[in-house]
């Protein structure tokens, strides 16, 4: 995975927001934690669970489980294009 995959993975997860914060900046500790879950490419069970409790974490609630494989799934499609 290159600096471009990680610019268009960051992009994904900031357009995402969540936690619908005011600023989806303010959640960048939290994409970058995903962003770091991503490149371990661990199971895909696994990936959610530790998306998920990132958010808990952080802000005591999390997003769904199918909002989580949503954007998951967006990220494993960008991985997988050519342009990347």
């Amino acid at each position: 995975m290159n600096s471009e995959f990680n610019i268009k993975m960051y992009q994904i997860l900031n357009k995402w927001n969540p936690m619908q914060l005011e600023d989806a900046s303010e959640g960048d500790m939290e994409y970058y934690e995903i962003m770091d879950i991503m490149h371990q490419k661990l199971p895909y069970d696994i990936t959610v669970q530790k998306i998920q409790d990132v958010f808990k974490f952080s802000f005591d609630t999390a997003p769904s489980k199918s909002e989580t494989e949503h954007v998951i799934t967006q990220i494993y499609a960008l991985d997988q294009s050519c342009g990347v």
